[in-house]
Order: structure tokens, then C-alpha cells, then sequence
């Protein structure tokens, strides 16, 4: 087997570039606090998709 290491640090200016232009995009889910619950065991479960926010507005 053989294995290719990447540092990061390579792919960063054009990850931000496409997060940028939006070709790229990033998951959130978010939750408000009645839905704390549901946030969190999402999370325990590991079936969250992506990050998880709460909107404490």
C-alpha cells in the first residue's frame, strides 16, 4: 500500500478561493435552542452532517 501525504497548508489558497466564489461549500446545521436536544444527539450519534451551530438569538 502506499500512501501520499499532502501537507494542507498546499490546498488551502484554493479551497478558500472556492469557498470564496462559492463553488465550494461547508454543511452547517443549525438549531435553535428548542432544538438543542436534537442538536445533540445528532452529534452523539454522529449522524450530523457537516458542523453543527445554535442560534442563541
Amino acid at each position: 500500500m502506499c500512501l501520499t501525504v499532502r501537507r494542507t497548508t498546499d490546498r488551502s489558497p484554493r479551497m478558500l478561493d472556492e469557498l470564496a466564489s462559492g463553488e465550494l461549500t461547508l454543511p452547517i446545521e443549525r438549531y435553535g435552542l428548542d432544538g438543542l436536544a436534537e442538536a445533540v444527539e445528532r452529534l452523539r450519534t454522529g449522524e450530523a452532517v457537516g458542523k453543527v451551530a445554535l442560534d442563541l438569538s
